[in-house]
C-alpha cells in the first residue's frame, strides 16, 4: 500500500478533532491536572480562615494575587475551595456513572438472556424509572438513608441505569441472532464467556459514549442536591455546596457563587461536547 493510500486510510479512521472539542478536552485535562497538582504546588488551604481578608474580591475587581479568585465571608480562599470542590464533584460523578453503567449493563444482559417474565419485569421497572423524575427519588432516598459520601454516590448511581439496560438489552438480543453467537453456542461455549468476550466488546464503544453523555447530567444532579443541602456536607466541599453557600452573598460577594457556577457550566458543557463528538465519530466508523 502506498504512503498516500495509507495516509487516506488513517484520515478516514482518525478524523480531525474539531477546535471546540479540543477546547473541551483541554478544559477537562486542566481540571484534572489542577486537582492533582494544586494542593502540592500551592500553600493555599481549603479550610484556613482569615477574617481580616473576608469577602476579598477577585483579581481585576480590586483583589490581590494572594487570593486570585477572592475569599468568602470567613476569609477562606475561593480558588483552593474551587479545586477541592471540583475534585469531589468529578469523583462523585465518575463513581455514580460507573455504578449506573455496571448495574444497567448487568440487568440488560439478564433480561436479554433469560427473557420471559424476567424480561417483562425489567421492562416494567425501566418504564417506572422513566416515569418518575429522579430528583424526587434521590431526595427521598437521601432523606431516609442520610447523606454520607458513600450512600450519596450509591444514590446517584441509581440515576440513568435504565438507559444502559434498554441499550444493552436491545443490542444483546440483536447479537444473539447473529451467526457468530449461534456458532459459539453450538460449539458449547458458555454464555458468560460469549457475553464477556464477544458481545460486550462489540457494544463497549456505544456504552462509553452513553457514559460520557450521562456524566454531565450526574454532575448537575449532584450540584442540585448539594445546593439544596442534601448532598456533600461540611467540612467536605463540592461545587453544588459552594454554589448553595454563595447564594446568601450574591450582593456582597457575587464571586462566591459565580466561580463554582461557571465551573459547573464549563465542566458539563465540555463533557457534553466530547460525548457528542465521540458519538458522531463512532457512528461514522
Amino acid at each position: 500500500m502506498s504512503d498516500a493510500t495509507s495516509g487516506t486510510a488513517r484520515r478516514r479512521f482518525l478524523p480531525a478533532i474539531p477546535f471546540g472539542v479540543m477546547l473541551a478536552i483541554g478544559w477537562i485535562a486542566l481540571c484534572l491536572l489542577t486537582t492533582i497538582f494544586f494542593p502540592i504546588l500551592s500553600d493555599l488551604s481549603v479550610s484556613s480562615i482569615d477574617l481580616t481578608a473576608r469577602l476579598a474580591p477577585p483579581v481585576g475587581f480590586g483583589g490581590y494575587w494572594s487570593h486570585p479568585l477572592g475569599t468568602d465571608d470567613l476569609g477562606r480562599d475561593v480558588l483552593a475551595r474551587l479545586v477541592a470542590s471540583t475534585r469531589t464533584s468529578l469523583l462523585i460523578a465518575l463513581g455514580a456513572v460507573a455504578i449506573s453503567g455496571t448495574l444497567g449493563t448487568l440487568i440488560g444482559l439478564l433480561a436479554a438472556h433469560v427473557g420471559g417474565w424476567v424480561d417483562q419485569v425489567v421492562v416494567a421497572a425501566v418504564d417506572a424509572q422513566v416515569s418518575v423524575p429522579f430528583i424526587i427519588i434521590s431526595l427521598t432516598l437521601t432523606a431516609i438513608f442520610g447523606n454520607s459520601l458513600i450512600l450519596f454516590v450509591v444514590v446517584l448511581g441509581l440515576f440513568g441505569w435504565e438507559r444502559y439496560t434498554r441499550l444493552v438489552r436491545a443490542m444483546t438480543m440483536a447479537a444473539r441472532g447473529r451467526g457468530y453467537v449461534l456458532a459459539m453456542s453450538t460449539l458449547g461455549f458458555s454464555w458468560p464467556r460469549i457475553y464477556l468476550r464477544h458481545v460486550l466488546p462489540n457494544i463497549a464503544s456505544t456504552l462509553l459514549v452513553t457514559m460520557t453523555i450521562s456524566f454531565p447530567e450526574v454532575i448537575l444532579l449532584e450540584t442540585s442536591l448539594s445546593f439544596l443541602g442534601l448532598g456533600i456536607q461540611p467540612p467536605m466541599t463540592s461545587l453544588g455546596n459552594m454554589l448553595g453557600f454563595g447564594r446568601s452573598y450574591l450582593l456582597t460577594g457575587w464571586w462566591i457563587a459565580a466561580v463554582p457556577g461557571a465551573a459547573i457550566f464549563l465542566c458539563a458543557l465540555a463533557v457534553s461536547v466530547i460525548g457528542d463528538w465521540a458519538r458522531s465519530v463512532i457512528g461514522r466508523l
